[in-house]
């Protein structure tokens, strides 16, 4: 029997930054949430991928093989899964000191890889949470790559970062060439990346990364063999 979702457990509204108080065009905002719903509701898989040039097959939504436990789990987060995981696109952005970093350097890891602002209100108030996954996880082979797509230098990020003591690892995408290639479409948006380097889930909005739900999906893909 197929795995098909309540509406009523899950709307797209909850997710911060995807509420109607959301200024970008409302055409824009129709067609996101009518591609997360169509998922939501229905269960029906998104036969086309939004992000062409990075995921030019994917198919997104559970698999034939994704257990119902699995989805409850992405379903609790709003993430949406993906069908027949693809390999993540590498890329090398610097750090906040100037290094360079490449994608592929966390391999092994399960990766949440985060796309931000300083300019970013739901960016902000997400970022305390996330420090706090990071630190419950971090020595399990959880690593966090938060990706600043702020243009111009990078002193405001900087602040920010050590405004809240952040130590997950910050990377600068001034010119938005990562966040282009990974068709960012609103902030913050988060990758889920599994061990082998491949895509797990999506999702936009901000979430409570220190939550039950966060920690339970994080500890199932860090007992996950891929």
């Amino acid at each position: 029997m197929s795995m098909r979702f309540d509406p009523k457990v899950v709307l797209a509204s909850r997710v911060e930054g995807l509420s109607p108080r959301d200024r970008r065009p409302r055409g824009h905002r129709l067609i996101v949430l009518s591609a997360l719903l169509l998922f939501l509701v229905t269960g029906t898989v998104l036969a086309v991928s939004p992000f062409e040039d990075v995921f030019s097959h994917a198919v997104w939504g559970p698999s034939p093989q994704t257990s119902t436990s699995e989805i409850d789990l992405f379903r609790k987060m709003s993430f949406l899964p993906l069908a027949g995981r693809t390999e993540a696109a590498n890329f090398f952005l610097k750090t906040l000191d100037g290094q360079n970093r490449s994608l592929s350097q966390d391999k092994g890891n399960i990766i949440l890889m985060n796309f931000w602002a300083t300019w970013c209100p739901p960016c902000i108030r997400e970022m305390p949470a996330m420090q706090r996954a990071y630190d419950k996880f971090k020595d399990r082979g959880f690593q966090i790559i938060a990706i600043s797509v702020d243009l111009g230098n990078s002193d405001a990020v900087r602040k920010f970062t050590e405004s809240l003591k952040l130590n997950f690892q910050v990377l600068l995408d001034p010119e938005n060439r990562v966040k282009q290639a990974y068709r960012v479409r609103a902030l913050p948006t988060t990758y889920l990346i599994d061990r082998a380097g491949r895509v797990v889930a999506y999702g936009m909005g901000a979430r409570e990364w220190d939550s039950e739900a966060a920690f339970d999906l994080i500890a199932h893909l860090l007992k996950g063999k891929g």
